[in-house]
């Protein structure tokens, strides 16, 4: 038996693997601005101030611990309920009561330096069946509370 392919069946599988390839570069990319050398400020801020002044501050996602260092992370939420080391990472987790949820951060070296930061955050219910929302755990796990929105003068 003898299977005979024509040179056009390769060009889709071509492109795929270009279009593959070109997805990881990005995925590897570092954002610009940084110098590399010397201490980063600590930046704490979960919940961006609001563009307008009569919108109410975002309320925190896991998204937003993406990229957070250990110090910072430590200084957000204290120290984690328990900590997995997984060279070269480590899984860090904190529970919260009500709502009854786990936050999980997965941290990873930072290239080149060996620095660890966050690369992934994941939000779990602790209830078997039920959802859990980002903002409402973050929000419990907090050590020091977001910002309350200012109310408007009444004049």
């Amino acid at each position: 038996m003898s299977y005979r392919v024509s040179r056009g069946a390769f060009a889709p599988r071509l492109v795929f693997l270009g279009l593959t390839m070109l997805a990881l570069a990005a995925c590897g990319a570092r954002p610009s601005g940084s110098a590399g050398t010397g201490e980063e400020p600590l930046d704490l801020a979960l919940v961006p101030a609001p563009s307008r002044p009569d919108e109410a501050p975002r309320r925190p996602l896991s998204a937003d611990v993406v990229r957070k260092t250990e110090a910072e992370t430590r200084a957000l939420f204290g120290a984690p309920t328990t900590l997995r080391r997984e060279p070269p990472g480590e899984v860090w987790q904190y529970q919260s009561e009500n709502p009854r949820c786990t936050l999980l951060l997965f941290f990873y070296p930072d290239d080149p330096s060996p620095r660890l930061r966050v690369t992934h955050a994941q939000v779990l219910s602790r209830v078997r069946g039920q959802t859990v929302d980002d903002s409402d755990c973050l929000a419990a796990l907090l050590k020091t509370q977001p910002p309350m929105a200012q109310p408007k003068p009444m004049s």
